[in-house]
């Protein structure tokens, strides 16, 4: 997972560049349209994580589309993504492939997300922190 990680933010894929040259073309405006919506996302996202107060550290991401979270728990980051997937069918990075090593912490990632589906992994990954952790 690491691996792949670092190719993904060496080089995005080239439909990725040819998407991000079409929105630099149109101009700002075309970005502006979007960040009603993640805002309304990443405000879901946090009033989701507000129910893991105690377990875990969620500094407010007022500019990311994702949460790099730190989970109060002796386990490996690793461990705790795997068994979320697994256990709960979500799935959330381990902050380790950013070079977060102190700790447990996961990288949460929301941006390309509609609120729907946010909900619902939201959903599973509360409920999922909550029992693997204590």
């Amino acid at each position: 997972m690491n691996k792949i990680q670092d190719t993904i933010l060496i080089c995005p894929p080239a439909i990725s560049q040819a998407a991000a040259m079409g929105a630099l073309q149109r101009g700002a405006s075309y970005c502006r349209g979007f960040l009603e919506g993640l805002a309304r996302v990443r405000a879901l996202v946090l009033e989701q994580f507000a129910a893991l107060h105690g377990l875990c550290a969620v500094p407010r991401p007022d500019g990311a589309f994702y949460c790099l979270v730190r989970v109060h728990t002796a386990m490996d980051a690793m461990t705790l993504a795997a068994r979320l997937v697994r256990e709960h069918r979500v799935a959330v990075i381990p902050g380790t492939a950013f070079g977060l090593t102190d700790g447990c912490s996961l990288r949460v990632s929301y941006g390309a997300l509609e609120a729907s589906t946010v909900a619902e992994g939201m959903s599973r990954l509360v409920r999922g922190v909550t029992e693997i952790v204590r």
